[in-house]
């Protein structure tokens, strides 16, 4: 700024925005984006940070490996995830959860009131655990050893 508080002009040339220029229309930039309604998307403000199945235990390779995990999630529909059986993901209701220290963590998160808990299967024993409301998976727990609803092996 200037003298006086005057700022330099600078010439615009007249015109508004081209008709042909893009301006950003999401289902035109990015892949699958006119579905995306029909596509899990993550959360992560529900994330038990203090409890046992925290992601703050992942070291960097493995904490990589489980975001990869769920990116591939993202290419399927929810009907694919969630509504083929057990695999990749199956609904609980909350009060059924074996693992009383699961039930626990829920009540310390403020999620107590919830009454149906989704999980993703990744791997053999690996289970995401959190809320589905519509399309967003609200991540709560990362079960690398399958501890909250244990296999009756």
């Amino acid at each position: 700024m200037g003298k006086g508080g005057k700022g330099k002009k600078v010439s615009v040339p007249p015109g508004s925005i081209s008709d042909e220029k893009r301006t950003g229309d999401p289902a035109l930039l990015l892949p699958s984006s006119r579905t995306s309604e029909e596509r899990v998307c993550w959360r992560f403000s529900h994330l038990d940070l203090d409890g046992p199945w925290g992601l703050v235990s992942l070291d960097h390779e493995r904490l990589m490996a489980l975001l990869q995990d769920m990116a591939k999630f993202e290419s399927q529909t929810m009907h694919e995830l969630f509504h083929q059986g057990e695999w990749p993901g199956k609904r609980h209701d909350v009060h059924t959860l074996p693992n009383r220290v699961a039930l626990a963590r829920l009540d310390a998160l403020g999620l107590s009131d919830m009454t149906q808990i989704w999980k993703l299967r990744i791997g053999s024993a690996g289970r995401l655990w959190g809320f589905l409301v519509g399309n967003v998976f609200h991540v709560v727990w990362w079960d690398a050893r399958h501890e909250i609803w244990p296999t009756k092996r």
